[in-house]
């Protein structure tokens, strides 16, 4: 598959190899000098700190509200279904405000610091392109934000998170390799990821938005990601579509050579809300059939001394 470099419009080619075993894509050769492709402002732009007078109000009422709502969050699961918000990443996860959490691949830490003000306290974020102000703090408080990869980060955490950092990795296995090394035994990986066994890619082909050649070095499936989990000693719990209309609108903007860019550049013209709208209903029955364009995987950490791992999520992806 031949697929061009597009978030930017700089219409670049780059070869991709599909996997017969399992469909995931893989990028033939990486670039040399892929660091260019990763403007300063890619996912890491710094976002303004709160105020010292918002800061101090969060430690003092957000953490007992936050509780309460995890409590809550248990307590309401079999009434509310797969998706409920945010807060199913915790409460399926047992998570709790002093829990230890890791996001992987945290950009600025815009999701840290709002997990901060809702009343998280052992939070952590890596990132290997990580600005020099990004982990500047009020009073000193506030998430730690270390500029490390993921091989090189040592620790133990309940939670190891990872939105859309995954596919951005070198050498899958050995990200998950440090993923097990990471999670605690009985801990969490909430792995969310776009996935090429999607109609999205199917209808759109190298116009797939979501491929973003060269910077996605690999494209998961369903199947790939059960193979890895267990590899690595994880039971996949359950798999949530969490896909939008950007499957849609987005890859209808690459078809038409038109990056999101320049689109940016005249949202009237290429993103009114006419064509929005389209794009959002078009995207609906993907998502019903759990064919989106990207999911969020709950990984459970296992005994490696219980032999290999089953679970009825993993039986039926594979």
């Amino acid at each position: 598959l031949r697929a061009r470099e597009m978030q930017h419009g700089s219409r670049e080619p780059f070869d991709y190899l599909v996997c017969h075993a399992c469909g995931c894509l893989q990028i033939d050769r990486i670039p040399v000098d892929l660091e260019r492709l990763y403007p300063e402002d890619y996912y890491t732009e710094q976002r303004n700190l709160e105020s010292r007078r918002a800061a101090r109000a969060s430690r003092r009422i957000r953490p007992a509200w936050t509780a309460c709502r995890l409590r809550a969050g248990v307590w309401l699961r079999p009434f509310a279904g797969a998706r409920y918000g945010r807060f199913d990443w915790f409460t399926r996860t047992a998570a709790g405000i002093d829990t230890a959490i890791l996001d992987v691949g945290c950009g600025s830490g815009r999701l840290l610091r709002r997990l901060h003000r809702e009343g998280f306290r052992n939070l952590t974020g890596i990132d290997p392109r990580l600005s020099d102000d990004a982990g500047r703090t009020i009073d000193g408080d506030g998430p730690r934000l270390l500029r490390e990869t993921l091989e090189e980060h040592e620790g133990r955490y309940h939670l190891v998170m990872s939105h859309h950092s995954f596919e951005h990795c070198d050498d899958p296995r050995q990200a998950f390799g440090a993923f097990a090394r990471l999670v605690e035994e009985k801990g969490w990986l909430l792995l969310r990821v776009p996935l090429a066994d999607s109609w999205a890619f199917r209808h759109y082909g190298r116009d797939w938005v979501q491929l973003d050649a060269p910077r996605h070095r690999h494209l998961h499936t369903r199947k790939s990601i059960g193979h890895l989990a267990r590899e690595f000693g994880f039971r996949i719990d359950r798999v949530v579509d969490d896909s939008g209309p950007f499957q849609v609108w987005g890859s209808e903007l690459y078809r038409r050579d038109i990056s999101l860019v320049e689109a940016r550049q005249n949202p009237g013209l290429h993103l009114g809300r006419g064509r929005r709208l389209v794009a959002r209903i078009r995207s609906w029955i993907p998502r019903i059939a759990e064919q989106g364009d990207q999911a969020c995987f709950y990984l459970e950490r296992c005994s490696l001394e219980r032999g290999p791992l089953e679970s009825s999520a993993g039986e039926r992806l594979t």
